[in-house]
């Protein structure tokens, strides 16, 4: 048996990822904010994917750090593990965007991700958004996690293609580019898409 952990997006739900299909020796687990992992027995898989998408790259660069013990194989999707910077956002508009959030510019974030505004919901907690971009901002790391592999989307409007390839050039990262959104995930129809259709599931 085999293990996915998925670290989402800012206030994303696992229905973005709903239509990849998975397999019967795979196990798939979405993590939301506030990116709690608990309850699983990690000794029961012979293989761990740590997938990191967007603001998930943060926070997944921040659990392989703290579980060097695990033998892990680490994706990052669109995304850098210093959102905030040369390398990301800047912070005029990090700052901005957390000053100005609301139901509308959420939509137009969604829209700008290349996300449909089927999965935008309504009765989000504009709160627990906020929550998050305050908890990024107030806690900036200082190391980070290599990635075996990244994925980057030439069309990203949300984090920079040439931001994010300056970044990973420094890496020892295989670096596969996408003409794609931020929101990769159109691209991809099987796990295996993203973990390699060479490894044995």
């Amino acid at each position: 048996m085999h293990l996915i952990l998925f670290f989402n997006g800012w206030g994303m739900t696992e229905r973005i990822i709903n239509h990849i299909s998975s397999h019967d020796n795979l196990d798939v687990h979405c993590i939301n904010y506030p990116y709690n992992i608990e309850n699983i027995d990690f000794s029961k898989y012979r293989r761990i994917y740590v997938i990191g998408w967007s603001f998930g790259v943060y926070y997944a660069s921040r659990f392989l750090l703290k579980n060097k013990n695990l033998n892990c194989t680490s994706i990052a999707i669109n995304g850098v593990p210093y959102i905030i910077g040369q390398y990301g956002i800047s912070l005029k508009m990090f700052q901005f965007t957390l000053k100005t959030l609301s139901l509308e510019n959420l939509k137009k974030f969604y829209l700008n991700m290349g996300l449909s505004l089927e999965y935008f919901d309504k009765s989000i907690n504009l709160d627990i958004l906020k929550e998050e971009l305050e908890f990024i901002l107030n806690n900036p790391i200082t190391n980070h996690h290599s990635f075996d592999y990244v994925f980057l989307g030439k069309l990203d409007r949300i984090i920079p293609y040439s931001k994010q390839l300056k970044f990973y050039k420094k890496e020892v990262s295989k670096i596969i580019t996408l003409q794609c959104d931020h929101y990769a995930f159109k691209s991809f129809k099987n796990w295996r898409d993203i973990i390699g259709k060479e490894n044995e599931l």
